[in-house]
């Protein structure tokens, strides 16, 4: 059982490690991801790097079909022993790949499309925290930062029963299961925005990060 488990870990791991950011923008223009714009390996930097609205979408999709179709697979094929192993390997690999020395992305889209394939109410709570944050204050790891901690707060607090009526019966989760998996996927995330969080509240975070420009005209994305 054990092994069953490490081996959907790493099956995971390795398939959110496509860094499929950085690939699609070498294809469409030749740079480099990691060393232009914010460096992050993800949808809104291909975006601001190309100003290219195509590349980024085809980032962005390809990011929550990398969340969503594995563990798809995985429900139907009625492998649900290894799904939260399945889960946060798909996020620990899109944030930490191996193939490009583990300099990877926010693992944002790929959680929202393992959302949408489990339990699509946890992708609107964080939107929901995400867009009262950001009338706080109009910065993307701000938003993303403390919509990370909100939903790991209501995940600890909801009922069983809400939790079970909320999850698609074919992932097969358990609430346990279900808290688990979202919390070591928040984990994961959790890491990867730490720092510019503390960055930005310290004030030395970079101007490419906020959404308002200096013109005032919004991004209208959020680090992937």
């Amino acid at each position: 059982m054990f092994a069953a488990l490490i081996e959907a870990g790493l099956i995971g791991y390795l398939i959110g490690s496509v860094p499929s950011a950085y690939l699609i923008t070498k294809w469409k223009t030749g740079l480099d991801l990691r060393q232009s714009g914010s460096g992050n390996i993800g949808a809104l930097n291909s975006f601001e790097v190309t100003k290219q609205k195509s590349v980024g979408v085809y980032v962005l999709l390809a990011d929550l079909l990398k969340g969503a179709l594995p563990i798809a697979i995985a429900e139907l094929l009625g492998m649900q022993v290894g799904l939260v192993w399945l889960a946060v390997g798909l996020v620990l690999g899109h944030c930490y790949p191996v193939w490009l020395k583990f300099h990877g992305g926010r693992g944002l889209a790929t959680a929202a499309g393992i959302c949408l394939a489990t339990n699509p109410y946890m992708l609107l709570a964080w939107l929901l925290f995400y867009s009262v944050a950001l009338t706080i204050k109009r910065h993307v790891h701000f938003g993303a930062f403390i919509a990370i901690v909100a939903l790991a707060f209501l995940l600890t607090v909801l009922s069983d029963r809400v939790i079970s009526m909320s999850t698609l019966s074919i992932s097969g989760l358990t609430p346990w299961g279900l808290r688990t998996m979202a919390l070591g996927i928040l984990i994961v995330i959790f890491s990867r925005h730490v720092q510019p969080f503390f960055e930005l509240m310290t004030g030395k975070s970079a101007k490419a990060n906020s959404i308002v420009s200096e013109k005032g005209e919004t991004s209208g994305a959020t680090h992937r």
